[in-house]
């Protein structure tokens, strides 16, 4: 193989013409020129880096921090503060009912014989004539010592949702009890409306009355009574005296 006619040097020469002047010839080492054009910008680059990160970091430091924890934190106390308000309003209702419900209305009429162990709540209305609801599909079972019966509140308009409290008596020769079981314990007092078993019903709502006594007797039977939340009449419903088997 031949030698090269040139072989690569370590210099760069550069011959200038600039007529009428003579030529002429510039050496410069590659070193130089790589210097030149590749360590010398990446050098002032990060020396400029270097001069906006000490300009900038400072003001970074002072400046305030965001305000979205402060916005979140006041939701969240509003957010207390509303339920807060619900349970105190809550708790108020509950204590208007059991107030109204435990006070004899003033005016007598005949709606109180109806009644039977119930306390005529404040202020009450008759609504019987109104039929929001019914009641159908009734079973009769006895199980050991409980007793109960199971039925059906249906609402005759479905698009009204009715909600209120249900109280059932039992009646047979061994005396009268009812259910809940805290009416029960408060009939010889008077019941509260509000005692019953609280429901809401937009169509049918299945309802299962138990009691923890077996009735005496051949027969026995059952009176239920609903009333609204507020404590208006809405239904009184007797029962067919159904047999007592295994006496």
């Amino acid at each position: 193989m031949k030698d090269a006619i040139q072989n690569n040097g370590e210099e760069l020469s550069i011959v200038i013409y600039d007529a009428p002047l003579p030529p002429r010839y510039l050496k410069f080492s590659k070193k130089f020129i790589r210097t030149l054009f590749i360590v010398t910008p990446v050098t002032l680059g990060l020396v400029l880096l270097a001069l906006v990160g000490l300009i900038i970091t400072p003001s970074v430091k002072n400046a305030p921090g965001p305000k979205i924890p402060s916005v979140i934190s006041a939701d969240d106390s509003k957010l207390g503060e509303l339920e807060a308000e619900l349970k105190s309003l809550q708790l108020s209702h509950k204590q208007l009912q059991d107030k109204l419900s435990s006070q004899k209305s003033s005016d007598s009429t005949q709606d109180d014989i109806y009644l039977m162990g119930i306390l005529k709540p404040y202020g009450m209305q008759n609504l019987l004539n109104d039929k929001k609801v019914t009641l159908d599909q009734f079973e009769f079972l006895t199980a050991g010592d409980k007793t109960n019966l199971k039925f059906q509140i249906i609402s005759t308009t479905p698009e009204n949702r009715v909600a209120g409290h249900v109280i059932v008596f039992m009646i047979s020769k061994s005396g009268v009890t009812a259910y809940p079981e805290t009416a029960a314990n408060s009939l010889s007092q008077g019941i509260k409306f509000s005692m019953g078993e609280p429901f809401a019903v937009s169509r049918l709502r299945p309802t299962n009355a138990e009691f923890s006594s077996r009735p005496w007797g051949d027969s026995v039977k059952f009176v239920v009574y609903i009333f609204s939340r507020e404590g208006d009449l809405l239904l009184i419903k007797e029962t067919d005296p159904y047999p007592i088997q295994g006496k």
